[in-house]
């Protein structure tokens, strides 16, 4: 299997369905799809912000768990996937922010030393200060995407949200994926291990997808990036347009219960293209992960000119052919921390997952 681009496969499957709708009928698609979002390119690309959320029918409140950042060549397609760690804190609200006003030192509790504001409570805390977005239909994801801006010194495009509900039904909805796993992951609470995943080949259906990403016991915030990418790597790779067409009514189902994004309907088919063009390039990602970045004690300053010098690094690879990017000196493949100074590497479903 060759490496694939990642513009996240659900996003994918949301542009997908757009077009199959378009073809077919509007239907419930407009609750996926409200529309917003910047439709010029920035600097050449469109910087997607995506954001995958522990909500779900059996659990209280709302956290982003999941959060990473597509920034895609407006002509090539060409990925770079920044992965930001969900306990950062001390963030950098822009001044373009309504936040910033709230917090003109950065994203503080009253007990920030004993129970600190992390990235991962921005989305409630944009829902509790909905009144600071007046006709936005999603005030948390919005206040997320303005944290990821202050603290990659990125201007993001769009959104793409959904939360675990909504990936089980996703996964499901597709007849599940396929993936090898090389160590045994215990499925189940903290304390309360229901089963493991056994190295081998496996077929997982959504809520065992779930499982897999979600797993705490003898591992940590980091690896479970890394199996997020992997389920992303899985289902772009095996979700086709026959199999995505063919189940259309499912898909838009789940997606319109538990997933959305700002990204208008007038972008679908030139995102769609753009997905299906990325397919043919091998990923690069930036993990903002130790020891690369200290979370607890982030240098935002230096967090900005590690995004700027990653962007200008998968810039210069356009020059080179589909598929043939060289990993960069010094990088480990995967896409869990990184040893690098550039924190830059390749993500590939063979030699990064598993995990």
């Amino acid at each position: 299997m060759r490496p694939r681009n990642v513009v996240l496969a659900v996003l994918v499957v949301l542009l997908t369905t757009g077009i199959v709708v378009g073809a077919v009928a509007w239907h419930g698609i407009s609750q996926v799809l409200p529309g917003g979002g910047i439709t010029t390119p920035i600097d050449g690309r469109y910087n997607i912000a995506l954001l995958g959320s522990d909500s779900a029918t059996w659990r209280d409140g709302a956290r982003i768990d999941s959060t990473t950042i597509a920034s895609v060549d407006a002509t090539t397609g060409r990925t770079l996937l920044i992965s930001v760690p969900r306990n950062l804190v001390l963030i950098p609200f822009p001044q373009s922010s309504p936040l910033h006003a709230l917090y003109p030192d950065g994203y503080t509790c009253p007990n920030q030393e004993l129970e600190p504001c992390m990235l991962t409570m921005v989305y409630q805390t944009g829902l509790d200060h909905a009144d600071l977005y007046p006709g936005n239909p999603d005030p948390g994801a919005q206040a997320t995407v303005e944290a990821l801006e202050g603290i990659t010194g990125l201007t993001m495009n769009y959104y793409a949200y959904i939360d675990l509900d909504g990936l089980e039904s996703l996964i499901d909805a597709v007849g599940g994926i396929d993936l090898t796993i090389r160590t045994r992951i215990p499925i189940g609470a903290l304390g309360q291990t229901a089963y493991w995943i056994e190295p081998g080949p496996h077929h997982f259906n959504g809520e065992a997808a779930v499982w897999y990403i979600r797993s705490r016991v003898g591992t940590d915030d980091y690896t479970r990036m890394t199996r997020e990418k992997c389920v992303m790597l899985a289902m772009l790779d095996q979700f086709d347009p026959t199999t995505m067409a063919t189940r259309f009514l499912g898909l838009v189902d789940a997606a319109a219960k538990t997933a959305h994004t700002n990204i208008p309907a007038s972008q679908i088919n030139n995102l769609a293209s753009l997905a299906k063009s990325a397919r043919t390039w091998t990923v690069t990602g930036l993990n903002l992960t130790p020891p690369l970045v200290n979370p607890l004690q982030p240098d935002y300053a230096q967090i900005t000119q590690l995004v700027a010098e990653a962007v200008a690094a998968v810039k210069a690879m356009d020059g080179q052919p589909a598929n043939t990017t060289p990993r960069p000196a010094g990088t480990t493949p995967g896409g869990g921390s990184s040893t690098s100074t550039t924190g830059l590497d390749t993500v590939d479903l063979n030699t990064s997952c598993g995990m």
